[in-house]
Protein backbone atom coordinates (compact mmCIF):
# COMPACT_ATOMS: atom_id res chain seq x y z
CA UNK A 1 0.00 0.00 0.00
CA UNK A 2 2.71 2.40 0.83
CA UNK A 3 4.12 1.63 -2.60
CA UNK A 4 0.67 3.70 -4.17
CA UNK A 5 0.35 5.82 -2.05
CA UNK A 6 4.37 6.80 -2.47
CA UNK A 7 3.53 6.72 -6.17
CA UNK A 8 0.45 8.43 -6.40
CA UNK A 9 2.18 11.34 -4.39
CA UNK A 10 5.07 11.66 -5.98
CA UNK A 11 2.70 11.92 -9.19
CA UNK A 12 0.71 14.73 -7.89
CA UNK A 13 3.73 16.80 -6.39
CA UNK A 14 4.96 16.77 -9.63
CA UNK A 15 2.52 17.20 -11.70
CA UNK A 16 2.21 20.72 -9.83
CA UNK A 17 5.71 21.60 -10.29
CA UNK A 18 5.53 21.10 -13.86
CA UNK A 19 2.22 23.04 -13.91
CA UNK A 20 4.52 25.50 -11.36
CA UNK A 21 6.83 25.85 -13.84
CA UNK A 22 4.52 26.87 -16.67
CA UNK A 23 2.63 29.16 -14.64
CA UNK A 24 6.57 31.11 -13.92
CA UNK A 25 7.45 30.82 -17.74
CA UNK A 26 3.87 32.62 -18.71
CA UNK A 27 3.94 35.15 -15.65
CA UNK A 28 0.59 33.69 -14.51
CA UNK A 29 1.12 35.36 -10.77
CA UNK A 30 -2.45 34.10 -9.03
CA UNK A 31 -1.88 30.49 -10.04
CA UNK A 32 2.08 30.54 -9.13
CA UNK A 33 0.84 31.96 -5.12
CA UNK A 34 -1.72 28.92 -5.25
CA UNK A 35 0.64 26.18 -6.68
CA UNK A 36 3.26 26.62 -4.24
CA UNK A 37 1.09 25.65 -1.38
CA UNK A 38 -0.05 22.85 -3.06
CA UNK A 39 3.56 21.56 -3.96
CA UNK A 40 4.45 22.39 0.23
CA UNK A 41 1.45 19.99 0.65
CA UNK A 42 2.72 17.40 -1.75
CA UNK A 43 6.39 17.86 -0.55
CA UNK A 44 5.81 16.97 3.19
CA UNK A 45 3.42 14.29 2.32
CA UNK A 46 5.64 12.72 0.12
CA UNK A 47 8.98 13.05 2.39
CA UNK A 48 6.99 11.10 5.21
CA UNK A 49 6.03 8.06 2.38
CA UNK A 50 9.62 8.18 1.60
CA UNK A 51 11.39 8.41 5.67
CA UNK A 52 8.60 4.65 5.73
CA UNK A 53 9.17 2.99 2.54
CA UNK A 54 12.94 4.28 2.15
CA UNK A 55 14.87 2.76 -1.15
CA UNK A 56 11.96 0.50 -2.35
CA UNK A 57 9.57 3.25 -3.15
CA UNK A 58 12.03 5.19 -6.51
CA UNK A 59 10.42 2.70 -8.76
CA UNK A 60 7.17 3.70 -7.68
CA UNK A 61 7.56 7.26 -7.37
CA UNK A 62 10.19 7.73 -10.52
CA UNK A 63 7.44 6.73 -12.00
CA UNK A 64 4.70 8.67 -10.54
CA UNK A 65 7.14 11.44 -11.29
CA UNK A 66 7.06 11.09 -14.82
CA UNK A 67 3.37 10.82 -15.65
CA UNK A 68 3.00 13.19 -13.26
CA UNK A 69 5.26 15.38 -15.41
CA UNK A 70 3.73 14.81 -18.68
CA UNK A 71 0.29 15.10 -17.75
CA UNK A 72 0.77 18.64 -16.27
CA UNK A 73 2.26 19.67 -19.44
CA UNK A 74 -1.19 18.88 -21.21
CA UNK A 75 -3.36 19.81 -19.01
CA UNK A 76 -1.32 23.54 -18.52
CA UNK A 77 -1.66 24.12 -22.44
CA UNK A 78 -4.82 23.02 -22.71
CA UNK A 79 -6.59 24.98 -20.12
CA UNK A 80 -4.41 27.41 -18.92
CA UNK A 81 -5.34 31.09 -21.73
CA UNK A 82 -2.26 32.07 -22.92
CA UNK A 83 -0.79 35.55 -20.95
CA UNK A 84 -1.49 36.59 -17.65
CA UNK A 85 -3.95 34.92 -15.80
Amino acid sequence: MIYLLGGLTTFATIFMRGFQHKNVIGHHYRLVFFTSYLIAVGDVLSVGWIVKGGWPLMFPCGTGAAFGMLLSMYVHDRFVPKGKA
